[in-house]
């Protein structure tokens, strides 16, 4: 069996984007296709429909038929995943990467349709942190923080702040209110991320200028290196 899915996932701004787009700049030779999934949020200036997501209204994708589609709430949003477009994708390419929150990858493996396509493809799944965790449990101690979750929420926060500015977003207080609900939501996904195959740790960020170096340099560049490993195997 030579076709393989790597489910990819992890915290809001931890680094997904960029390193996919630098594995497609860097690693022309490693042939991959991603599925692309529906939304219900707005488009970013950056993001074009039908390359980054298909953005659709929040009714029409709870609609979806749950045989055709693994339908769920990212956050604040909807998503959905059109499984007879996976398969498709199957027929023209032997490696996949599933870029998916960790709720959705969820009821992605559990999905009837999956558990029979399992054994047409390998998996392996990866999920991408922010912090290890004893840099948590050091920074809740010794800051003061109230819990796990605050902490990580004051390590995110700037950054995320930081990738909408650089995406020319206004930080208006709708922005930063959602901002901060992203924030607030890392620990839980990172505590969602404890069962997937690999961990990486990342402290670069998509916001890190790290990542503008060809090849990325600090951990932006040992996450590219590992996961390209993962993917070329």
């Amino acid at each position: 069996m030579n076709k393989k899915l790597l489910l990819l996932s992890g915290p809001s701004c931890v680094g997904k984007t960029p390193m996919l787009k630098t594995v497609k700049k860097l690693h022309p030779e490693i042939r991959f296709a991603m599925p692309i999934l529906y939304s219900s949020r707005k488009p970013r200036p950056v993001e074009t429909e039908g390359v980054d997501f298909y953005f659709r209204s929040e009714e029409m994708i709870r609609s979806f038929s749950s045989e055709q589609y693994v339908v769920g709430k990212a956050r604040t949003v909807w998503q959905a995943l059109d499984l007879q477009e996976l398969q498709a994708l199957f027929t023209q390419y032997d490696r996949l990467v599933l870029e998916i929150y960790p709720t959705l990858g969820k009821l992605f493996l559990e999905h009837p349709r999956i558990r029979k396509m399992r054994k047409q493809f390998t998996l392996h799944t990866v999920f991408i942190s922010p912090l290890h965790e004893d840099e948590i449990s050091s920074l809740q101690h010794t800051m003061g923080f109230p819990s796990p979750d605050d902490a990580v929420a004051a390590v995110m926060l700037p950054k995320l702040v930081v990738r909408s500015q650089q995406q020319g977003k206004l930080i208006t207080l709708q922005e930063m209110e959602d901002l901060r609900f992203r924030a607030s939501r890392a620990f839980a996904e990172i505590e969602m991320g404890k069962t997937y195959h690999t961990i990486l740790i990342n402290h670069d960020g998509e916001d890190s200028y790290h990542w503008r170096y060809t090849p990325p340099i600090g951990d932006a560049g040992k996450t590219l290196k590992a996961f390209v490993k993962i993917l070329s195997k």
